[in-house]
């Protein structure tokens, strides 16, 4: 507790995020009062605890339920903050600021409960911020510890907070920082660290060496009681706080050595760090630098430029010279999959830099199914030590979708430590930028603009990026700054063919949809063009994973398969980021491919293709995808073919007056005109779903204002972010189809689909539907049948085996699923029926014939449509 309070009292109150606290001096004294009280629990409530396992005994220790036992009653705030120094989540964050903005007044606190009520209502996250500091402080003194005794796997663990510490490998006595984050008149700092010795029991030593694993469970319990009798007898009669002590070692913090504070040289990092070529920052790119650059920017910027005129660089560059941790939110999780190797090479030579050496870099990969974090450092690329998984944000560079930063903005996650991600977004130094703001549609643009106006109203950096936005609605962003540069690239030159006369297919009786004669011709065109220019990159773009797949199979019969790929969502998540990297890897090197996909490679993928075959599609969309053709503008003779007589219903935004105009300009054009493409953009009237925004509205008044009567909103986990539709995870263990090979529990393949989509298909043997579950008492968790309740609550996992699990299903004549991992997950099963239901709520039924019995449970979620 000393050194945790030493720590608080040196910590830099003036940085950026305390200058508009009324009163400095309340706060850190309440927040040095609470280091003092913090862990004064801990004696009572310290307890052995025997544990065998494989035969071997083991001891344990727990301070279990000592943060209860911290008491303050001149100063509940203070007392507060030590109760709740270990979770750090929303649920407590949020009770806690209730209760004392609340606080009855009684005779010994007159006045604190309308302090702390102002205070609370100027500053809603003021509470939250003091209790980060405590934690910061109490966490850098247990790694030291933990370092110091040679425990680098409990030290490992600790990314949950803002820090890096590294032992010097000379001197284990001295440790550095970074970043500093205390007062700039603190060079460095001294902790003792004190070690006492009790003699362990004689017999009780005896008895537990020589144990043979004869004796019964409770035997464990018996020596757990005997050793912890034994402390208290020594701490209370024999303890002789002189005699015992073993040593007194005091530790050094310094700050990092080559840690620098301020902002570095930006236009260095256009010289040094690209991968081919060094250049100066363009037009475009300087103006985003000027409005970043500096300790006072807090830039709130809409910048409208082409597909390949370098917003990536425009906006990476200043955030990694200005020291900003940088969110890049993109729309889809194929694009992520391509700036996270792009961005991964930057921060590699980033890190390499003279003025880097010793520092640590890293990127953070958060979509839901991959959720990892990567370490940069004297020019190399590493994994963390401890569990990737558990990023929480600790990052420099995060990318990320919009579906998972509303997630995480609203600290849905892990329980413990969940207010993280509000914090870490909410941070000074934080820049947020939405890459192809464009993108978003209906739900997802109703979100979209609902937190970009709540980020900027609470003053957070902000960049949108787009290429096609409509005029339209960038004047629902009228509060941000425009930097338009719209015209900023040379046209690219690229033939253009509109074939309209081949049909994407016919609707059948049955309501299937034949387009195998699409296929052929879409296939046939393919082959032309090889055969003309064999040695030629290829970029074919179809709508549906069925006829991705169905051209895919149809060229391989024809083709040498090592330069044809297949790409699209419903590969499993474990394949795709590979696949991308080989199609990567020879567009880079400027070697033929063809690569047949859906739009899943559609928004901001860094491909130079030769030649676009694309199925007829919406102008927006058109656009980005002529932007993987010429993209780097060296391609002589590029050209486009759009085929297909209409735009599929799932996919047009286009009425029937715009739609002929479309066609008629695609029917002109014997080049590729993005300009006059981009006319036909047909903005519809965006309409907001009231209950999206009453949605949003009340997750935000229970996050960031402590509205204990939004709280219900918020554990039912009612978070549509593009659709009302939850999402469920189809994963895939057991033998693949093509390639015999064993796909293993501990690494299956799964793939994240609506739940509406596991409605329709065909039935299939062995298929387990689950839900995860979390016990509080025994702190473990699991899998479990699906039982009844609301679907947004659920974390829901179905699994496709081909082979029978005994007792978990019973496969009644049912066909196994085949499953091909090149292929994908091609047809989705059936799992669920829906129900007839009243009112807002969908509802599917689940049937599960378990054991002999039929195992029933419902699950209900809100419509899409409310007319």
């Amino acid at each position: 507790m000393a050194n945790v309070t030493k720590l608080v009292s040196l910590w830099n109150w003036q940085s950026p995020e305390f200058v508009n606290i009324a009163d400095l001096d309340a706060a850190k004294k309440r927040t040095l009062r609470a280091a003092k009280i913090h862990d004064m629990g801990k004696p009572q409530k310290f307890k052995f605890k025997v544990e065998v396992k494989n035969n071997k005994p083991k001891l344990i220790y727990s301070f279990s339920g000592h943060r209860f036992l911290a008491e303050d009653k001149h100063e509940p705030w203070a007392e507060y903050l030590a109760k709740g120094h270990h979770d750090f989540s929303i649920h407590d964050i949020a009770r806690d600021s209730y209760k004392l903005k609340t606080l009855a007044q009684s005779n010994n606190l007159l006045g604190k409960a309308s302090q702390y009520r102002e205070i609370l209502e100027t500053d809603p996250l003021a509470y939250a911020r003091e209790l980060y500091i405590l934690e910061m402080c109490d966490q850098i003194e247990a790694e030291i510890a933990c370092r110091f005794y040679d425990d680098d796997e409990q030290a490992e663990s600790r990314v949950f907070m803002d820090f890096n510490i590294v032992q010097d490998p000379h001197n284990n006595h001295e440790f550095s920082l970074e970043p500093w984050v205390f007062g700039d008149d603190v060079s460095e700092i001294s902790l003792p660290l004190t070690t006492w010795s009790m003699p362990f029991p004689k017999d009780l030593k005896q008895e537990i060496e020589s144990y043979q694993g004869d004796r019964p469970k409770d035997k464990e319990t018996d020596w757990a009681k005997r050793l912890n009798k034994a402390v208290k007898d020594w701490w209370h009669n024999d303890f002789d706080i002189n005699s015992t002590r073993n040593n007194k070692h005091i530790i050094t913090l310094k700050r990092l050595a080559n840690e620098k504070l301020g902002a570095i040289d930006c236009n260095t990092l256009y010289l040094k760090i690209p991968e081919n070529k060094s250049f100066t920052p363009n037009e475009m790119q300087q103006a985003v630098m000027d409005n970043i650059i500096g300790e006072d920017k807090y830039p709130a910027l809409l910048l409208k430029a082409p597909t390949g005129s370098g917003k990536t660089e425009a906006i990476l560059f200043p955030a990694l010279a200005n020291r900003n941790r940088l969110f890049l939110v993109l729309p889809t999780r194929s694009l992520i999959e391509d700036q996270s190797e792009r961005i991964g090479k930057y921060l590699t030579r980033f890190s390499a830099l003279e003025e880097n050496q010793d520092r640590q870099f890293s990127l953070v990969i958060d979509t839901g199914s991959v959720m990892t974090r990567k370490l940069y450092g004297n020019g190399e690329s590493f994994k963390p030590k401890n569990n990737p998984r558990r990023h929480l944000y600790k990052g420099d560079v995060i990318l990320t979708t919009l579906d998972k930063f509303i997630y995480r903005y609203f600290a849905f996650g892990d329980k413990q430590k969940s207010f993280i991600f509000p914090h870490r977004i909410q941070q000074q130094k934080t820049l947020i930028c939405f890459d192809e703001a464009h993108s978003y549609e209906n739900i997802a643009f109703t979100n979209f603009q609902s937190l970009v106006k709540s980020l900027y109203e609470q003053g957070r950096s902000l960049v949108l990026m787009t290429a096609t936005m409509p005029e339209k609605l960038i004047k629902t962003f009228d509060y941000l700054e425009p930097l338009d540069f719209s015209d900023f690239v040379e046209p690219k030159l690229r033939s253009f063919d509109y074939l309209d006369k081949i049909s994407i297919g016919e609707e059948q009786e049955d309501g299937s949809f034949d387009s195998s004669n699409f296929q052929e011709q879409v296939t046939a065109i393919a082959l032309e063009e090889i055969k003309v220019k064999p040695q030629r990159r290829i970029l074919l773009i179809v709508e549906t994973v069925k006829d991705a797949v169905g051209v895919y199979l149809k060229l391989k019969e024809k083709l040498n398969s090592d330069n044809l790929f297949l790409y699209h969502g419903r590969i499993a998540d474990q394949l795709r980021p590979d696949i991308y990297q080989q199609i990567k890897q020879r567009d880079d090197n400027g070697q033929p491919y063809i690569l047949v996909t859906t739009r899943a490679i559609e928004v901001g993928c860094d491909l130079n293709a030769e030649t676009l075959i694309t199925q007829i599609c919406p102008p927006e969309n058109l656009i980005q995808r002529v932007g993987r053709c010429n993209r780097r503008g060296n391609v002589q003779d590029a050209k486009v073919i759009v085929v297909g007589d209409r735009i599929p219903d799932f996919l047009n935004t286009l009425d029937t007056e715009a739609w002929n105009n479309y066609r008629s300009v695609l029917s002109q054009l014997n080049e590729f005109d993005a300009e006059a493409v981009g006319d036909c953009i047909f903005s519809q009237q965006q309409v907001d779903d009231y209950r999206v925004l009453e949605t949003f509205s009340m997750l935000h008044d229970y996050v960031y204002g402590s509205d204990l009567t939004c709280q219900e909103t918020h554990e039912k986990g009612v978070i549509p972010t593009r659709s009302w539709q939850p999402s469920v995870t189809l994963q895939f263990i057991g033998k693949d189809h093509s390639s015999e090979v064993d796909i293993t529990d501990e690494k299956p393949h799964s793939i994240t689909v609506p739940i509406e989509r596991l409605c329709a298909g065909n039935e299939y043997a062995h298929v387990i539907v689950q839900e995860q579950f979390y016990d509080k008492d025994t702190t473990r968790g699991g899998m479990r049948p699906l039982r009844w309740g609301s679907a947004y609550s659920k974390n829901i996992l179905v699994t496709i085996r081909n082979e029978d699990q005994i007792g978990l299903c019973f496969a009644h004549g049912l066909e196994n699923y085949q499953y091909d991992s090149e292929l994908g997950f091609v047809d989705l099963p059936k799992v669920f029926i829906k129900i007839a239901s009243k009112g807002t709520e969908e509802k599917l039924l689940h049937i599960c014939e378990k054991n002999g019995g039929k195992h029933k449970s419902i699950i209900s979620y809100i419509k899409e449509n409310i007319n």
